[in-house]
């Protein structure tokens, strides 16, 4: 299986984790397309684990650069936290539903691109400007 990547922002600690969550995300969507249900809730176990993780660091770098955007940032990631949550319960509840599945191999996927795209590349862009070297602020070496 070959390592799916996402859009490249330019940091390393950024990048890895977001090529993770999205092979997850990849594992989730087959997972459930396949209505493998045990194997999708360990795989959203990890998707939510991995997510609030990344979330945090993410998170504690906008505070520290005194990130403008960082609020409306923050609350999308509340929003898919509480998305995955939501999934996360019903799998274990019902197995992998209809709903899960489509969700899983659709929106779950779009989501983290668009996120990528529109949140956290200007995010990327700000700690550029605020890193020496590039890349490399302190916020961001821990993932």
């Amino acid at each position: 299986m070959s390592q799916i990547e996402g859009p490249a922002l330019g940091i390393p600690s950024l990048d890895a984790p977001h090529a993770d969550l999205l092979q997850r995300a990849a594992d989730l969507a087959a997972a459930t397309q396949a209505r493998r249900d045990r194997e999708a809730a360990a795989i959203l176990e990890g998707l939510v684990e991995a997510s609030a993780r990344h979330f945090a660091i993410e998170e504690e770098a906008m505070e520290q650069t005194a990130y403008p955007d960082r609020a409306a940032h923050r609350a999308a990631h509340d929003l898919f936290l509480q998305d995955l949550h939501a999934s996360a319960l019903e799998v274990g509840r019902s197995g992998v539903t209809p709903r899960v599945a489509e969700w899983a191999s659709g929106r779950l996927q779009q989501w983290l691109r668009f996120h990528m795209e529109v949140n956290d590349r200007p995010l990327a862009r700000h700690l550029q400007r605020r890193a020496s070297p590039p890349g490399t602020h302190p916020s961001l070496r821990r993932s």
